[in-house]
This record gives structure tokens, sequence and C-alpha cells, in this order.
């Protein structure tokens, strides 16, 4: 490795010391181990909680304030320092504590959100639902995020910087949404927010894994074991890999749907022109390859051939479903 990367990377030659001081910040062994487990726990139990009702009462701030003090990107990064210098040992202590903490956020927003399955319909929250179906973008995002929080913690001087990096990666929230989705036995939407989970997980370790080695860490550590870097870097790798593809198939619905959206949305609006009816909703995301049309107005509608023809060819092979809501009904309804 260019020894001049690695120091511009850093800041400083890596020594033994330095990779001392990163075993202290991220693996959970020696003397301390105690005292870093009951704080690690504590403060994920708190950050699992804060985001399983932030995420039922659809509030983004409280979402954000449960990103900021959870604490599972430690154990990842620390699993991903393992890597680097070929300790076993610290791989496997430090993964243990990391799969502990994924439990533990799945079950804590599964037992907070069981008593009140009965008050809430998750479909209609917006913060549950966006973190059930990840596509290429957030692979590609968590990669990024998983090189700036191994940079952080790896450097004194922008330590700082950790708050926005753990509102980046994610970590919490979409275990907590785990939780919450099997307590409402929605198994389907709950798988979707553990692929999230494991996009940004895996997507650490390959980064954080490559970053340390290219800053030194690799070289400088006392125990090494090479064999068991390049088998992790590898499987993180197959992994990724492996996720990419049904990231690869959502995000390719979500391109049809807002393509469908958007087209008949337009369509909609134009065979409407002139009449008593306006556009309502255009709904693509249904699971029964149908595009639900919503329109709402009074008197006669205009004739059904004109907008099948307009949208000829706009559907991917879906079929149209007109709605119709009169106005006294809707206006109602809506009062």
């Amino acid at each position: 490795m260019d020894e001049s990367i690695g120091t511009l990377l850093h800041g400083d030659a890596v020594d033994e010391s330095e990779v001392k001081r990163m075993r202290d910040l991220v693996l959970f062994e020696g003397s301390a181990a105690k005292k870093k487990l009951i704080k690690f726990f504590s403060l994920l139990i708190l950050a699992a909680s804060i985001a399983t009702y932030g995420l039922l009462g659809d509030s983004v701030a409280v979402v954000i304030g449960a990103m900021i003090i959870a604490p599972l990107m430690l154990p990842i990064v620390g699993v991903a320092f393992g890597l680097s210098i070929g300790d076993s040992l610290a791989i496997k202590h430090t993964l243990l504590v990391s799969l502990g903490g994924i439990i533990t956020t799945i079950a804590v927003g599964f037992i907070l959100a069981l008593p009140l399955i009965n008050i809430f319909q998750v479909e209609n929250i917006s913060q549950i639902m966006i973190r059930t179906s990840p596509g290429l973008i957030d692979l590609l995002a968590s990669l990024f995020t998983g090189v700036a929080g191994a940079f952080a913690l790896s450097r004194r001087d922008v330590s700082d910087t950790l708050p926005g990096i753990a509102i980046a990666i994610s970590l919490v929230p979409p275990l907590a949404n785990v939780g919450i989705l099997l307590a409402f036995s929605n198994y389907t939407m709950a798988m979707g927010s553990l692929l999230l989970f494991m996009t940004n997980y895996f997507a650490i370790l390959l980064t954080g894994a490559s970053l340390f080695g290219f800053m030194g860490f690799t070289k400088a550590a006392i125990l090494k074991q090479p064999t068991i870097r390049w088998k992790g870097v590898a499987i993180s790798m197959f992994m990724l890999i492996l996720i990419s593809l049904p990231l690869g198939y959502n995000g390719y619905n979500i391109y049809i749907n807002n393509s469908i959206n958007q087209n008949v949305n337009l369509a909609v609006n134009d065979w409407l022109e002139g009449s008593e009816y306006e556009l309502l909703s255009v709904d693509a995301e249904t699971i029964d390859n149908i595009v639900i049309v919503r329109i709402v107005g009074e008197g006669e509608i205009p004739p059904l051939e004109e907008l099948e023809q307009r949208i000829r060819g706009e559907l991917f092979g879906r079929q149209l479903k007109l709605e119709v809501i009169p106005s006294k009904n809707y206006f109602l309804n809506d009062t």
C-alpha cells in the first residue's frame, strides 16, 4: 500500500498506538468490556424505544433523535476493523455484540408496538412505509456513509461529524420498523425493512474494512491473519451483490410506478378538461396489477374510450380501474 495515501487519509502515520486506540474505541474487549456493553445496550434500548414511537407517530424529528443516540454503528465498524487487522477473536466478539443489538432492537419495536395494533394502520404511516421498499439508491448511499463512518471514527479531528453520519446510515429505525411490522403481522414489509438494514450493515463492513486497510491499520497491526481479512471482505462483497438483486427489482418497480403515476396523471387531467370532474388520485402501487384512478365530481363523465386511447402503452401491461366519487359524498367524508 502507498504509505502516502494512508497518511493523507488518517492525517498521521498509523502505528501500534493508533491501532490500540481504535481497538479501545470500537471493540468490546478487556477490563472495560462489561461497562461498554451496559452502556451500549442501555443506549440501544432507549434509541429503539424512541424510534418505535417516532415511527408510529410519523414524526421525522423523533426518528432523527433516535438515530443520533443509537450506538449500533459502533460494533459494526468494530467488525470491519477486526477484518482489517485480521483478528478473528475481535471479529467474533464484536459480531456477537452487533447481532445482539439487532435482536434487541427488533424485540423492542415488537414489544412496544404489540399493544397498539388495534390503534394504528401502518399502511397510512409514511415514516414506516418509506423503510419497506429500499432500492439501489439506498445501497449507494450506505456505501458512502460506511466510508464516512469509518473515516470519522479513525480520526480524532473529525469526530464531531458522527451525529450526521449516524443520521445518514439509519440503522436503528429500519430494525425498529421490522419489530413494528412483525407485531402487525405484516411479514412482507418487515422483510423489506430488514433488507434495508442488511444493505447498510454489509456496506459498512465492506467499505469500513477497505478504508481501514488503506489508512494503514492492516500493516500496523501486531496480530494479523490475512486470510481472515480477505474472506471477510469477500463475504461482504458477495452479500452486497446478492442484496443488490432485490434492491434493483424494487428500484425498477419504483421507477415503473412513478412513470405510470406521472403519465396517467397528465392524461386524466387532459381527459377531464371541460367536464365537472377533477382528478383525486392515481394509485399504481397495488398488488394486483391494477392502476386505480379516482375522480370526484358530478354530471356526465367524458367517454372512457378517450382515456384508454390517451394512456395506451403507459400502463406497462396493467389494467385500469376508474373510481368515481360524487362531490357530495367526497365533501361529506372530508368534513
